[in-house]
């Protein structure tokens, strides 16, 4: 349950500011699965009424961040052991098409990012903070995926890809493949850079076992930040 200081009300912040904050704030396990987010904590402590509040929170909903329960309210979501095999299972069928139409229709942008978030997850290897690479991850998935210029498919997976961030921000705890997955997603810019079809789609294949490898639901979590450790900690 998140809990407020009436004496310590921040300034007003627009709809998009206080999604972000709680946005990243459920991506880095601030606020671990099962919270609760109360709307009249939140609109006291962000300085708005409930109505962006209720805005926000729908957002969340969608990013399927958050579930809402009737007569109960909003709390942090998290697929269940069950629900991130189907996840995977969907992610599995799909990513590898996305891949094989990155080969052909990646941009010299796209390639550019893509590069660009290797290198970033790279040095987080580097610097031993394997967690802190997850961002980097998703946005070298993404760009894959968005580089495929197949619209359904990029709408479909940018939700798969989102869930299993999710998962992997709260269940995957050992690392110890990193190494692994870092070479993985190297060979895989390669064969983009290639325009090689074929490896691309099974190179994405045998990645996402690798994937779920790392995950445990059995893990522990810390205590939820308050909100006013969460906007401190995400505004400064």
């Amino acid at each position: 349950m998140i809990y407020t200081n009436m004496s310590n009300t921040y300034t007003k912040m627009s709809e998009e500011q206080i999604y972000q904050i709680l946005r990243n704030a459920i991506f880095h396990a601030d606020l671990p699965p099962g919270t609760q987010l109360i709307e009249s904590s939140l609109a006291e402590a962000f300085g708005v009424s409930r109505t962006p509040i209720r805005a926000v929170l729908q957002r969340l909903k969608y990013d399927s961040l958050v579930e809402i329960v009737p007569h109960r309210g909003a709390f942090v979501y998290c697929p269940t052991p069950e629900e991130s095999e189907q996840i995977f299972f969907v992610r599995q069928i799909l990513e590898p098409e996305a891949a094989a139409l990155a080969a052909t229709h990646a941009t010299p942008e796209h390639l550019r990012i893509m590069e660009e978030m290797l290198k970033k997850e790279k040095e987080c290897y580097e610097k031993n903070e394997p967690h802190k690479a997850l961002p980097f991850i998703e946005q070298f998935h993404m760009t894959i995926i968005e580089a495929s210029r197949n619209p359904y498919l990029v709408e479909c997976l940018h939700r798969i890809i989102s869930l299993t961030h999710i998962i992997l921000t709260f269940y995957d705890v050992s690392h110890t493949h990193s190494c692994d997955v870092y070479e993985e997603h190297e060979a895989l810019y390669k064969a983009i850079c290639a325009r090689d079809a074929d490896r691309a789609k099974q190179l994405t294949h045998l990645h996402i076992p690798s994937i779920v490898r790392d995950i445990d639901f059995t893990k522990k979590f810390n205590r939820s930040l308050s909100i006013h450790e969460i906007i401190k900690k995400y505004t400064t």
